[in-house]
């Protein structure tokens, strides 16, 4: 009788684990990715042309951006900035809205202004190309008070940018 039961237990453990394995193994339901989820290498200026730069942006699922440039592809960060953080959002289809803030140092290292931008893109219709008006602000900022009074702004840029 113990032989029996066992048996069956070694049984149904095999197929359990057989069981386990399969359902594993399947291949998971796909999930549709919003297009403007990669990194995108974008390129700007103000609406006069002025002040061109490069930058290298981010859109992460979940909704949050990381863009980076440097002085040296962006005037308006020299002598030295922080990495951009921000959230984006679907406004429509193929439209997009991003606000982005950063921090602003001198060339002693010390804080002194946040730049906070926001953008409104459209995605080309072949998703690799997205274009839009922009605006930003620069704050006064320290360590005791960010943001402090406004500095300057809001300055209308625009972007474009290519898909990786």
């Amino acid at each position: 009788m113990q032989t029996k039961r066992a048996n069956l237990l070694f049984a149904v453990s095999i197929a359990m684990i057989f069981a386990l394995v399969s359902l594993s193994a399947a291949p998971a339901l796909a999930q549709s990715q919003d297009p403007i989820i990669g990194t995108w290498n974008l390129y700007g200026a103000n609406t006069d042309g002025s002040s061109p730069f490069i930058a290298v942006m981010s859109f992460n699922a979940g909704g949050t951006t990381v863009e980076f440039d440097t002085a040296g592809t962006n005037s308006s960060s020299s002598p030295g900035e922080s990495i951009v953080l921000g959230k984006w959002s679907k406004s429509a289809s193929g439209k997009y809205t991003f606000k982005e803030q950063n921090y602003v140092y001198d060339k002693s290292g010390i804080l002194t202004l946040i730049a906070i931008a926001g953008c409104k893109l459209d995605l080309a219709s072949n998703m690799k190309h997205v274009s839009g008006p922009c605006t930003i602000n620069f704050y006064q900022c320290s360590v005791k008070q960010c943001p402090g009074s406004l500095k300057a702004g809001p300055i209308a840029f625009k972007v474009a940018g290519k898909l990786f």
